[in-house]
């Protein structure tokens, strides 16, 4: 099926759960006998809002879901410069999902490679407004400002925030792979203490993650030459 043709069908979907869902509320609210019409309008409205949030969320993962496998199966000798395909959906899933990590840190590498910094540097910055507390998106901004828009202040600032006590990591090779990113903008900054820190975290996730089978398919850095040892 073309794109198109699936994203239209989508979208009938999605239209027609909402108007079931808010159907079914307002008929709820009609049997109760008390209930006015300014309750049930705010029932409705409430219900319009949670549901619409559901299926948007739903719809952000679906679309996800079709283009992932591609990306990791079919088009997994293509180089990131020439995934542009991918770009609208990824837009799609953003708006759909504004919380959605993945989307942005695809969608900022394949901008950057084509020579779209701007529009890289800005999807990155939106993913960290939308999820501060992510640890690959803070990973993510660092790592854009550090290497290609030559900004070491704001790359240290995100940088700092990496190592925060609320910052989240889906596990720990993105941890690992996050710290040594930071690692090499605290040593360009010439903050020893925090380049000797995130090394004693490095060998402690090292360690970790040998002794995790779950991690063993994670790319995963030992001699940090930027090559992914297993």
């Amino acid at each position: 099926m073309k794109p198109g043709a699936m994203r239209g069908r989508l979208f009938a979907g999605i239209v027609l759960c909402l108007v079931l869902a808010l159907g079914g509320q307002a008929l709820a609210d009609s049997l109760v006998p008390e209930a006015s019409g300014q309750d049930t309008n705010a029932a409705v409205g409430r219900a319009a809002s949670s549901y619409l949030s559901g299926i948007r969320v739903y719809a952000a993962a679906a679309l996800w879901n079709r283009i992932h496998p591609l990306l990791h199966g079919y088009y997994a000798d293509v180089g990131i410069a020439d995934q542009r395909y991918m770009l609208s959906t990824i837009a799609l899933v953003e708006a759909l999902d504004p919380s959605f990590t993945q989307s942005y840190y695809v969608g900022t590498w394949i901008l950057v490679h084509n020579d779209r910094l701007d529009d890289g540097l800005a999807m990155a910055e939106k993913g960290v407004r939308e999820v501060p507390a992510s640890g690959i998106l803070l990973t993510n901004l660092a790592q854009i400002q550090y290497l290609y828009a030559e900004d070491p202040t704001g790359a240290l600032e995100t940088a700092l925030s990496g190592i925060g006590p609320d910052v989240a990591w889906d596990s720990a090779s993105e941890q690992y792979q996050g710290y040594a990113v930071f690692r090499d903008i605290f040593k360009a900054a010439g903050r020893d203490d925090l380049y000797d820190e995130m090394i004693a975290e490095i060998e402690r996730l090292d360690a970790e993650i040998e002794a995790n089978p779950d991690e063993a398919d994670h790319d995963h850095d030992h001699d940090h030459d930027g090559v992914p040892d297993h």
